[in-house]
C-alpha cells in the first residue's frame, strides 16, 4: 500500500509514452522502443522492466518486450474502452501534485491546489490544453458509463429539454438524448469547454439535437428545461457555492422542472465506503466534498428544491444515486 504510488507513475509514464500502441504490432527491443519514444534506453529498460513486473508487458529473450492484456488497457482510443486518458490524467501535475500535499489539506483543512500549481485546479486546467484534455475525456468517459446505467433505472422519455450543467464534452448529456428520441439537450460549460465539444457531439451524432451554450453556473444558467442535471458538479465545492449552483438552476427553471443530482452518496452511517476516498480527494484538489443524503435534501430545500426520490444505479463502476428533486417557489 505504502508503495502504490509507485505503481501509478509506472502506469502514467508508459501511457505518455505510448508503449502500448507500439507493442500492437509484436515484440519490439528496447532499443527500438527508445529511438521512437525520444528515450534514454537505460531508463525505458527500467521502465519496461518494472512494467513488465506488474504484468503491463512480458519481456521476452533478446531484450525483446511484447504486450500483455492488461497492458492492452493502456493503447489509445475511446476512453469508454481504454484506460490511457484516465492513466495519464490521474499522474499528471494538474491532479498529481495536489495530492502530494494530502498532510497539508488535513492539518489545514484547505484545498492545496494553489500550493501545488500556482493557481486554482480550473484555471491551471485552462493553461495546460493537453493535460485537460486527458482530464475531460477520462471524466466524459465516467459519464458516458453513467448514462448508461441512469437510463435503465431512470425515465428520460417524460422531458423535452434536458439542460446538463457542466456537462464538459457532453457524454452524459448524448447518453440521456439516446434513451429520450423526443427530447433535445443544452450542452452548458465555460465557453471553452463547450467549444471542445462540438466534434465530440459530432461523432455521437447528437450535433443537430444539442445546443452549445458557455458561460459559468456561478452567474446563470439556461432558461427553458423541463429537466436540469448535475452529475458529479454539486462535490467540487463548499456548501456556500454549491448553495450558489442550486440557486442559479432555481431561477433558471420554472414551477414544477425536475433536477437531477447525479452524485456519490457518503454512507449515512460508518461504514467502510470508496467515497469516503472520493471525499479526501475533493479536500484536497478543489476544497469540495462528497455529501450524504441528509447533507443534499438539506442544500436543496435551502435553494428552493424539494427531494422527490433518491435512484440507486447498480450496474456502474462507481455507486451513483440520481437525487431527484423538484422546483417550487421560495
Amino acid at each position: 500500500m505504502i508503495s502504490g504510488y509507485w505503481v501509478s507513475q509506472i502506469c502514467g509514464t508508459a501511457a505518455r509514452l505510448g508503449l502500448a500502441d507500439l507493442l500492437l504490432d509484436g515484440p519490439h527491443t528496447v532499443a527500438e522502443l527508445a529511438r521512437v519514444t525520444g528515450s534514454d534506453a537505460d531508463g525505458l529498460g527500467r521502465l519496461l522492466r518494472a512494467a513488465a513486473t506488474i504484468g503491463l508487458f512480458a519481456e521476452l529473450e533478446s531484450d525483446q518486450f511484447d504486450l500483455t492484456p492488461l497492458g492492452e488497457q493502456l493503447c489509445d482510443g475511446d476512453p469508454s474502452g481504454s484506460l490511457r486518458d484516465r492513466a495519464i490524467a490521474l499522474t499528471s501535475a494538474g491532479h498529481w501534485l495536489p495530492y502530494g500535499r494530502l498532510f497539508d489539506a488535513v492539518v489545514s483543512g484547505q484545498a492545496q491546489d494553489h500550493a501545488a500549481l500556482g493557481t486554482n485546479a480550473w484555471a491551471y486546467y485552462a493553461e495546460h490544453p493537453q493535460e485537460r484534455w486527458h482530464f475531460a475525456r477520462t471524466m466524459g468517459s465516467f459519464s458516458a458509463e453513467a448514462s448508461r446505467a441512469v437510463v435503465r433505472h431512470y425515465d428520460i422519455t417524460r422531458f423535452r429539454r434536458i439542460v446538463d450543467v457542466g456537462g464538459s464534452q457532453g457524454a452524459l448529456l448524448t447518453g440521456l438524448l439516446a434513451a429520450a428520441p423526443s427530447a433535445r439537450g443544452v450542452l452548458f460549460d465555460l465557453p471553452e469547454v463547450v467549444e471542445g465539444a462540438r466534434e465530440a457531439l459530432a461523432d455521437r451524432g447528437q450535433a443537430d439535437r444539442v445546443e452549445l451554450v458557455g458561460g459559468d453556473f456561478f452567474h446563470e444558467v439556461p432558461a427553458g428545461g423541463d429537466l436540469y442535471v448535475l452529475k458529479s458538479i454539486l462535490h467540487d465545492w463548499d456548501d456556500e457555492r454549491a448553495s450558489q449552483i442550486l440557486s442559479n438552476v432555481h431561477r433558471a427553471c420554472d414551477p414544477g422542472a425536475r433536477l437531477a443530482v447525479i452524485e456519490l452518496l457518503l454512507p449515512s452511517q460508518p461504514a467502510p465506503s470508496f467515497v469516503h476516498l472520493a471525499n479526501l480527494l475533493m479536500l484536497v484538489e478543489l476544497g469540495g466534498r462528497e455529501r450524504s443524503l441528509e447533507d443534499y435534501t438539506r442544500l436543496l430545500a435551502q435553494t428552493g428544491f424539494l427531494l422527490d426520490r433518491t435512484i440507486p444505479v447498480p450496474g456502474s463502476t462507481y455507486p451513483w444515486t440520481v437525487i431527484e428533486a423538484i422546483r417550487q417557489e421560495v
